[in-house]
């Protein structure tokens, strides 16, 4: 018995299918490019996100710690016997870290105790014009006789009575602003004290955006962190010439800003300061900033593919840097005679290549 081959498709119907394949395509291809555009675009807003998000955690933590002045709760001692003079002296301490020009500090016990500022110490390049020397020394004008006590020789203490810089944030002509923000304090908690500085600077080559009307320029929000050192001399008439940053990085790229306007895309500038205190401390007159307001914009690259329109993102949050806010309850509870002064050293001045 013979069996024939099966009929095959003929070409009509070939045409057909293939019609019916190119029409199904043609809707699923637009589809499959416009939700790649989408992810891309949302890939591009979340790597931007994330990079903005951590830059402003890094400086939320770090003003939250302007003022700061390093304290220490082991008392130190010292056995150099010195006489009441209204002339600074020297006195060797069994430990100078964490003691920095402008503290106070508590010396001895009973009837000799009395409270006095550091002027000095043998930390830094050199020491005042009283000519002391040595490792471990503070220098200090002292009202009272101290010497170590009998019977052993003890020495005898010196306590911290540290209080903050109420000028951790340094405001003034040519500081901080609204797209720069200057402060100090012991950020690390380690004993040192650093000043930081956050500054807008150009991206290279030139660029600008125009939203909604309005022409922004791209910056780097570029930061510089930097030793504070209070220069070789310390007293108050002695003239001092700023130290120089440490050169600055890259902590966020491609924000928004229009300088004339104060302001990015949300309306808002960087840094604000919507609550300034001022208050009396002798011999000046300081202003501590009792809140930051900080507002970062910053352009999405690439180009929306699925909207082919620019896209942005605003990280933005409110400080109240306690340390500050320790200073101005100080000073309202009559204290702020206390207050360390800024160091002279600060602000410091900008190298020439600064920007990198």
């Amino acid at each position: 018995m013979r069996i024939g081959l099966g009929a095959g498709y003929s070409l009509l119907e070939l045409m057909i299918s293939v019609a019916i394949i190119l029409l199904l395509m043609s809707a699923v291809f637009p589809f499959i490019a416009k939700s790649q555009k989408t992810f891309q675009g949302s890939q591009a807003n979340a790597e931007a996100d994330q990079s903005a998000r951590a830059a402003l955690e890094v400086i939320s933590q770090e003003i939250g710690q302007a003022g700061y002045n390093p304290n220490f709760n082991t008392p130190r001692t010292s056995s150099t016997s010195v006489n009441a003079s209204a002339t600074p002296q020297c006195i060797t301490v069994n430990n100078i870290n964490k003691i920095n020009p402008g503290d106070w500090l508590y010396v001895d016990t009973g009837p000799n105790e009395e409270l006095v500022q550091v002027i000095s110490e043998s930390g830094l390049a050199g020491l005042s014009s009283s000519g002391c020397s040595g490792s471990n020394v503070i220098e200090a004008r002292f009202n009272f006789d101290h010497s170590p006590s009998s019977p052993g020789n003890t020495p005898y203490p010196i306590i911290s009575f540290k209080m903050p810089y109420g000028v951790g944030i340094i405001q003034g002509s040519g500081t901080s602003n609204d797209q720069r923000l200057e402060f100090f304090g012991d950020l690390n908690q380690d004993g040192t004290l650093q000043y930081v500085v956050y500054s807008l600077n150009p991206v290279t080559p030139a660029s600008t955006l125009t939203i909604n009307g309005t022409v922004y320029t791209l910056y780097n929000l570029y930061r510089s962190i930097t030793p504070v050192t209070f220069a070789s001399l310390y007293p108050l008439n002695v003239t001092t010439t700023a130290s120089t940053n440490n050169l600055a990085s890259v902590l966020v790229a491609n924000v928004l800003y229009n300088t004339t306007n104060a302001s990015g895309p949300s309306g808002q500038p960087i840094f604000a300061y919507p609550n300034e205190v001022t208050i009396g401390v002798v011999p000046n007159v300081i202003t501590v900033v009792g809140t930051i307001i900080i507002a970062i914009s910053v352009d999405v690259t690439p180009i929306n593919l699925a909207t082919g329109q620019h896209q942005w993102i605003t990280m933005a949050t409110q400080i109240r840097p306690i340390n500050l806010a320790a200073a101005i309850a100080v000073n309202n509870a009559g204290g702020a005679t206390y207050l360390p002064p800024l160091p002279q050293t600060l602000p410091m001045t900008n190298p020439t290549n600064y920007y990198q």
